[in-house]
Formats: C-alpha cells, sequence, structure tokens
C-alpha cells in the first residue's frame, strides 16, 4: 500500500464524525461498514483517521525451533505515516498482540492509531504515548508465546456493529471518535467525504435553526440532509 505523504482525504476526514460518515454510508448502500462497540477504545473520544495496513494470525504454541510465518518486524515494515494498523486475531484473546515498546516504535513509524479484535497489554504506557488503540481487551499476558503473524497485506475481517464481520481492505480509510470505528472502501472515498461535508453543512444550518427557536419538525422538512447522497454501489 502507497500513502500520500499529504493525502488530502486524511485531512478532510479528521474533522468529521463517525456517525456522519455512517448516514452517508448507508445512504450510499454500503451498509456493513462500523466495527463492533465491543471493540472499545484505550483513550476515550480521541479521534484519528488514517488508511488500513492489514495483518492477520492466529493462536500458536511457539517453540524454540518453530518460526512465525511472517518476518517478527512485519508490524513496523507495513506502518507509514498516516497508518491504522488493524490486525486480525484469529479470534486469539489468551494473551496481547503487543504492548508498549511494539506501540512505540509504531508510532515512531507514523502509525496514527492500532484497531484489533485481540489484546493490548501496557495499556497505561501506550496512553502516555497518546497513541489510540481500539482492542477487545486488555490482559497482562505475553502473547508472544501463544500467537503468531501469518499475512500481510490481505483483506482483514473484524466484528461488526450490523453484521457478522466487517471486511478491511489495505488501504481503505478508518476513521474513529468518541461513537466507535467506520470503514470507508479506498474507492469510492472521494465520494463518500463529499457526501458527507454536505451533510455537515446542511446539520450546522439545521442546528442554528434549532437555535433560533424552530420547531424540530418544521426544521428538519426545510432541510433534508440526506437528498443529495449518491448511490456507491
Amino acid at each position: 500500500m502507497t500513502i500520500e505523504r499529504n493525502d488530502p482525504f486524511l485531512e478532510r476526514l479528521s474533522v468529521l464524525e463517525t456517525g456522519q460518515i455512517s448516514d452517508v454510508l448507508d445512504e450510499a448502500g454500503l451498509v456493513n461498514h462500523a466495527l463492533s462497540s465491543d471493540l472499545f477504545a484505550l483513550i476515550p473520544g480521541q479521534r484519528f483517521a488514517g488508511r488500513a495496513a492489514c495483518l492477520k494470525g492466529e493462536p500458536f504454541v511457539q517453540g524454540r525451533t518453530q518460526k512465525a510465518s511472517v518476518a517478527a518486524d512485519t508490524m513496523e515494515r507495513i506502518t507509514r505515516p498516516g497508518t491504522v494498523l488493524v490486525i486480525e486475531a484469529g479470534d486469539f484473546q489468551a494473551g496481547a498482540l503487543l504492548g508498549g515498546f511494539v506501540a512505540y516504535s509504531l508510532q515512531q513509524r507514523g502509525c496514527t492509531a492500532i484497531v484489533t479484535d485481540g489484546a493490548i497489554r501496557d495499556a497505561d504506557e501506550i496512553r502516555e504515548l497518546g497513541l489510540q488503540c481500539v482492542q477487545r481487551t486488555i490482559t497482562p499476558v505475553n502473547g508472544a508465546r501463544r500467537w503468531r503473524q501469518t499475512v500481510a497485506g490481505e483483506t482483514v475481517r473484524l466484528p461488526g456493529q450490523t453484521c457478522a464481520r466487517v471486511e478491511i481492505r489495505d488501504g481503505d480509510y478508518v476513521v474513529g471518535d468518541g461513537d466507535g470505528v467506520v470503514v470507508i472502501p479506498a474507492a469510492v472515498v472521494g465520494q463518500i467525504v463529499e457526501d458527507t461535508e454536505e451533510l455537515l453543512r446542511i446539520e450546522k444550518k439545521i442546528g442554528t435553526e434549532l437555535r433560533a427557536g424552530g420547531a424540530r419538525h418544521d426544521v428538519f422538512k426545510a432541510n433534508p440532509r440526506f437528498a443529495h447522497i449518491r448511490s456507491a454501489i
């Protein structure tokens, strides 16, 4: 995956709410876009926007003569400025996939956030770094002897809010805030960003009219929020 040094969509996404993006994705026909609320943010309310670098792993009992399927520094190898590292854990939660040292190394390479359906550890240390992590759980147990990385760069599937699993491809756009995490397919990001920005403009107008004393029903009728949204399917 190649990330432009100044990806214009990342800057524009950074000021949009996941709720607004979700509404636009729904109206565009891309309804399975939100990750499960069972995955929670390490730093509540901290926003992020980045492009997915995808990694898969699996439970594994590692002995001295056994080797991981991919290089030990794969997380760093696939991380670029603007990356959200997305890790599918293979239903493994018995140990942490990463801790403070790895988080620091990834942050130094420009990682914006880490999203996984597995576990992390060194939570206080990672909070101090200011690196957002969204994970299934936190544990003191080291997963290095129990889990291995198997493949990088392929589509991953994380638990969804409206479906069993949300597909995330390398280079897709991942946005998170206090409401959760949404995924925008890279192929349609321009359309989704434009339509969400228009929704933001409409909602600001609605807010102004409500604060001026307008009745909600009348204000909503005068300012249709979703009529402009284009299909993406």
